[in-house]
């Protein structure tokens, strides 16, 4: 029997999530400081200790090394916007994706720009025949 999955659920924890995270955080493997300032590393530990992000304060972490006195989380407001250029970004995405012939033997192209209608050239790899590209003004840009 199929799993049943509760998709609003799993929307709402990654809002969640989205909004208990601070704004400077840049990810795990960005290099110190965070867009704050502050060095996680020098304050927590180093990354390849075990539980490292359990203990940093960015990401909600349940055990935290110290409360940081520069964390800023986004407001609901900021977290909806995001998802909005999210989901803009890969509607454009898919656009771009759908107008480009699957015949394999094509190799290169350009379609035109889901949003400002100017050229999106691409290129597909002969060796794996994944696709790269990207809209001239910057509207969207992809690569496999």
């Amino acid at each position: 029997m199929p799993e049943i999955v509760n998709r609003e659920a799993i929307r709402a924890a990654a809002r969640d999530r989205r909004l208990a995270t601070c704004t400077h955080w840049r990810g795990a493997l960005a290099q110190p400081p965070c867009g704050a300032g502050v060095d996680l590393v020098e304050r927590v530990g180093p990354r390849r200790m075990a539980g490292w992000a359990l203990r940093i304060p960015c990401c909600d972490a349940p055990d935290p090394a110290f409360a940081c006195e520069r964390k800023d989380t986004p407001t609901t407001e900021e977290v909806e916007t995001t998802e909005r250029g999210r989901h803009e970004s890969f509607r454009l995405f898919l656009a771009v994706m759908q107008a480009i012939p699957a015949d394999r033997a094509i190799t290169h192209g350009e379609v035109p720009c889901p949003r400002c209608a100017g050229p999106v050239p691409w290129e597909r790899s002969p060796i794996n025949g994944h696709l790269r590209g990207g809209c001239t003004a910057g509207c969207v840009s992809f690569i496999q």
